[in-house]
């Protein structure tokens, strides 16, 4: 495996006092101290939970919450301090002090930083990439359950550049990929550093959801575990909610015997009852209980995306890393949807976003019926279904309690697909796992309504026998 090694400059004494952490080795009898800080310059901040040895010794000590180490009893003579993390690992990277003459009694302190973004970049891209954007992807990708190299997998980042001319927006796809070498690492180049997108890791037909990634800094470092994938039998198809009494073929997915455990927060530390927690590609939803606690099992491992809803919340999408040998622990923090005003929203971006989803294409088809931005902000709907009963292809039912939903004609059911993901309501067709208790009209960007026969072959009824209904939220459409 070809590490890069980074010297790094020795700095001036610190004045603070430095906590003791772990460390093992050394003499009894007096000798010289060692202490620093570990600087994070790829992510910001400080490199916590980085192990610091003293070449040539035993010796190590492990930052704190604040990247400070201290090392006693160090044997004079000529050393350097190496730095561990799983940072440096992702990146390859051996970071080192240049070597010292530490004194037999008294002080140092060092400085030791993690090299820039930019440093980084240059060392690992050739110029031809960086010629087509400075910015890159680099880590790992290991099998979920053995932790052994996925050697030969690929990494693939994509997106869309638009232009936009006096009389439409024209598209540009553009991809980045790497190969994952033998040791597990890879690196992909040629990236825009204003990008925003997502990446994916993937070999034959496993592969792992996409992770959002920000080049905004120069360089995003991601750690993609592959999933090892076992068929067993679905409950019900994803993303149909009916009335009772409606029958559908349930299909086979993918499961694992991975296990998540769980809590949602608000940005106070408050637990969160009553958020939606839906596990990507598995089919697999919960309901965060008082405590804001959920758990769900029967998962498959691998990097799996993570998507979390509640009622006057901002919608958190985390990826998470799922093995078979032990249960994952996650907390997810929700802020409170605040929604920007109308008249600072510059409609170009708007229309962008539209037309990536490709939201204005299908509207041109004259398939289906559609609400764009214009049309929901004029009828300015509370709620989701404020808004769907007006639609022709669907009808509002009403249950014993004299709730009113929505059904498709005939008092069918209705297939629901949410920022592109088929809306899965678990094993009850019960109307409160609806969307409509998890979306306010103020998060609406764009919804198309198909009746059984007419959606679009991406968004079509698994049944065959719904009417469809595909949600866009302004957070997805990045405005």
């Amino acid at each position: 495996m070809m590490r890069f090694v980074f010297n790094l400059a020795l700095m001036g004494l610190l004045a603070s006092p430095f906590a003791l952490t772990a460390q093992t080795g050394g003499a009894r009898q007096p000798k010289a101290t060692v202490s620093g800080v570990a600087v994070d310059s790829v992510r910001g901040g400080y490199l916590r939970g980085a192990i610091v040895s003293v070449s040539g010794t035993i010796l190590s000590a492990t930052t704190d919450s604040s990247g400070r180490f201290r090392i006693d009893s160090v044997p004079a003579g000529n050393r350097y301090l190496e730095v561990m993390h799983p940072l440096l690992d992702s990146l390859s990277l051996i970071v080192r002090s240049p070597e010292r003459m530490i004194p037999s009694t008294g002080s140092m302190s060092f400085v030791l930083a993690v090299p820039s973004a930019k440093t980084i970049v240059g060392a690992k891209c050739n110029p031809a990439d960086l010629a087509r954007g400075g910015a890159a992807l680099i880590g790992t990708v290991q099998d979920a359950d053995t932790e052994m190299p996925a050697s030969g997998a690929t990494v693939s980042v994509e997106w869309v550049d638009y232009q936009l001319t006096s009389k439409n927006v024209a598209k540009l796809p553009q991809r980045r990929i790497a190969t994952v070498r033998p040791d597990g690492t890879y690196r992909v180049c040629g990236i825009p550093s204003d990008l925003s997108t997502g990446a994916v890791a993937y070999r034959g037909a496993d592969s792992t959801s996409l992770v959002p990634v920000n080049f905004g800094n120069g360089i995003e470092v991601v750690s993609f575990h592959l999933p090892a994938a076992e068929a067993v039998s679905a409950t019900q198809s994803p993303g149909a909610t009916a009335v009772p009494g409606a029958t559908r073929s349930l299909p086979t997915v993918p499961r694992g015997r991975a296990t998540l455990v769980g809590k949602v927060v608000d940005v106070g530390g408050t637990p969160l009852s009553g958020a939606r927690i839906e596990l990507e590609a598995d089919n697999a939803i919960a309901t965060s209980d008082t405590q804001g606690k959920f758990t769900m099992s029967g998962l498959r491992s691998g990097t799996r995306s993570l998507s979390v809803r509640r009622l006057g919340f901002q919608a958190v999408e985390v990826p998470v890393d799922l093995t078979a040998a032990a249960p994952r622990q996650v907390t997810v923090t929700m802020s409170h949807f605040v929604p920007v005003l109308d008249a600072v929203r510059v409609s170009a971006i708007r229309e962008i976003g539209l037309n990536r989803v490709g939201f204005s294409d299908r509207r041109k088809s004259g398939n289906g019926t559609f609400y764009g931005p214009d049309i929901i902000q004029a009828r300015n709907p509370q709620k989701l279904n404020m808004l769907l009963e007006t639609a022709p292809s669907l009808r509002m039912g009403t249950d014993a309690t004299g709730h009113r939903y929505v059904t498709g004609r005939n008092n069918g059911c209705v297939q629901y697909w949410v920022d592109g993901h088929p809306w899965y309501t678990g094993n009850s067709n019960d109307w409160q796992m609806s969307p409509d208790n998890f979306l306010s009209g103020a998060e609406l960007a764009g919804v198309e309504i198909y009746d059984e026969l007419s959606a679009p072959a991406q968004y079509g009824s698994i049944s065959g026998s719904c009417a469809v209904v595909v949600i866009w939220t302004k957070q997805k459409l990045g405005y």
